[in-house]
């Protein structure tokens, strides 16, 4: 098996100086973990490094296929890595340089905010009001609408603007205060501290990031009067972006098994063809629901999956021992 991920950030000098700071942390604790899904100890590892260089084990369960980062940061190690200024440092855009000038950037985006109606749904490519789209196509009796990480705040302004109540919780000060600035309905907190209930609870780029799934869910299952919303990087035909911030890669099949088992039912699955992201709506069950997970037919996406994985790595292998990679990637691009 292959075990280098060779789709690389494009990293600056202080960038890697903060990764090989960050590898150095002796603060930083790590756990190993059983699959969340089966429980099982056996797992392969795909890759030993993620997108920016860092140091991470990716690995598959042998047993039902499922994706996820072991050993991984531990909850504490993960909430300390998500606060510091290390991680602002890897994962911020290059330009911004101090938390001031993140929250200036938020603002500028938040004042240039302009509410696109949703309209018919078209997964043919990302586009940042898919998610509307997609919801508002589906059902239309909701009337309060609950954010979980709602980061910027714009998907809250986007249902405001559709006359509903909105409120959001999000881990960051930063952007807690950005809220408070534009009277976006924001709590500081995780899903942890969820309070009352919502028609719609909608959780986006989210559930890969959490350490304890079932235990999530079941508090979004109570936070819930009728539908749950989920977005997350998928692996429908290709291998999702690898990130050391990432505890899980989901699947069609193992994102349904999570929620479903934890009195949900799905309504309607679907994903963007362009960056795989899926799009998955819900509805509240009073029942328990068994959501009848087939594990040969999981693996057999992931062989399938690896084969193409494979292939691309052997011939970017080639392109960049003939230095020849960028210029390959400018013709593809314009060509597509």
């Amino acid at each position: 098996m292959f075990k280098e991920y060779i789709h690389y950030e494009d990293l600056t000098n202080s960038q890697k100086l903060e990764i090989d700071k960050f590898e150095k942390d002796t603060s930083y604790k790590y756990e190993n973990i059983l699959c969340s899904l089966c429980l099982g100890q056996n797992h392969k590892i795909l890759f030993n490094n993620e997108r920016h260089g860092i140091k991470q084990k990716t690995v598959m369960c042998d047993d039902c296929g499922l994706l996820f980062a072991n050993p991984r940061l531990d909850y504490q190690s993960s909430q300390s890595f998500y606060n510091s200024d290390t991680y602002r440092k890897i994962y911020w855009n290059n330009k911004l340089k101090s938390e001031n000038d993140f929250y200036n950037e938020v603002c500028k985006e938040i004042e240039s905010y302009e509410f696109s109606p949703p309209k018919k749904v078209n997964f043919a490519k990302w586009h940042k009001n898919l998610y509307l789209d997609f919801i508002c196509e589906e059902v239309k009796d909701f009337k309060t609408v609950f954010d979980i990480g709602c980061g910027k705040g714009i998907k809250l302004l986007d249902f405001k603007n559709l006359g509903k109540e909105v409120e959001g919780i999000e881990p960051s000060e930063i952007l807690n205060k950005c809220h408070k600035k534009y009277q976006i309905n924001s709590t500081k907190g995780f899903i942890v501290d969820l309070k009352g209930k919502y028609d719609l609870v909608i959780i986006t780029h989210v559930l890969e990031h959490l350490h304890n799934i079932d235990e999530s869910i079941k508090r979004i299952q109570e936070a819930t009067n009728k539908y749950l919303f989920v977005e997350v990087p998928g692996h429908v035909e290709n291998i999702q972006s690898i990130q050391n911030a990432h505890n899980y890669y989901f699947s069609f099949n193992t994102l349904n098994y999570f929620i479903q088992n934890n009195k949900f039912k799905l309504i309607k699955m679907d994903y963007a063809r362009d960056s795989e992201f899926i799009f998955a709506l819900y509805k509240k069950t009073e029942e328990n629901n068994s959501f009848s997970y087939d594990r040969g037919l999981e693996k057999k996406l992931i062989r399938k999956i690896k084969l193409k994985y494979q292939f691309k790595y052997f011939v970017l292998k080639i392109l960049r021992f003939f230095k020849i990679e960028k210029l390959t990637k400018k013709i593809y691009n314009k060509i597509r």
